[in-house]
């Protein structure tokens, strides 16, 4: 076996600002065999050239996808999302970054009228259970076939921690590959691989404590600070098996592609 094919996949992701870092979904991906590099430009950090990375990971934060002005780097974030959308690299996007990739791919964001703020029960399309990637979540779920209002799910049981107020709509030719709550879209790919989340499989509860201590959002109906740490410290076993599974379906896929 040749040095090339035994190269480790490697990743770089997106750090928009201090406390949304990959956090342990980065050690699952390292746990899986990749090699994760971290870039930060709101430190003034250069993204570098896709080249030598065999995919991306755009990562979450507190602005809006097109809040350009504070963010200077958004506009070039926006770029490479386009280039993976035509397929030329890999990319999966979180939160904020489904967002901008959502933006990339011409859909409208709107902000809501109440953020999305704890655990929700979410569950895969048959799209998603057919996904390379994101299979791996259809694969844990309960049975159950409940409906959303947005399209049949194969089952439930698929606890996700959200923190949001903007939404994306579905871009056109995207497929909707998990859904749930009123914001319907929490998961979806666009052209061959370019994923995109408004869910965030990388949390836990101490960085939801950082989150809500740093953020102004008016919490959802009957929710507390301390309510939303319980509901996430109560899931944390399904969402660390969860999390684990699309960590390494990722970095199988992209292993698969690197070795094609």
């Amino acid at each position: 076996m040749s040095s090339d094919s035994q190269r480790r996949v490697r990743i770089l992701a997106i750090e928009h600002e201090r406390g949304t870092g990959p956090q342990r979904f980065g050690e699952w991906l390292a746990e899986a065999g990749a090699e994760v590099v971290v870039t930060r430009p709101y430190l003034g950090e250069v993204i570098p050239e896709l080249g030598t990375f065999d995919a991306l990971i755009v990562l979450g934060g507190s602005a809006g996808p097109t809040e350009d002005a504070e963010n200077p780097w958004f506009p070039e974030v926006r770029d490479l999302l386009r280039r993976s959308i035509t397929g030329e690299f890999p990319s999966l996007n979180i939160c904020l970054g489904g967002e901008m990739l959502a933006v990339a791919g011409d859909a409208p964001i709107t902000r809501r009228a109440h953020p999305q703020i704890g655990i929700y029960e979410l569950g895969a399309t048959s799209a998603g259970e057919a996904d390379p990637v994101f299979g791996a979540l259809a694969s844990g779920e309960s049975a159950g076939g409940a409906t959303t209002g947005a399209e049949s799910t194969s089952g439930t049981g698929l606890p996700s921690v959200l923190f949001h107020q903007e939404e994306m709509a579905l871009p056109n030719g995207a497929e909707l590959l998990i859904t749930g709550s009123d914001a319907p879209v929490q998961a979806f790919r666009l052209g061959e691989f370019a994923w995109g989340t408004q869910f965030h499989p990388e949390t836990d509860a101490t960085q939801i404590v950082r989150w809500l201590d740093g953020n102004d959002l008016a919490l959802p109906a009957g929710k507390t600070e301390d309510s939303i740490i319980a509901e996430v410290e109560a899931h944390d076993a399904a969402l660390t098996e969860a999390g684990r599974r699309l960590a390494g379906s990722f970095v199988d896929f992209l292993s698969a592609r690197q070795h094609g």
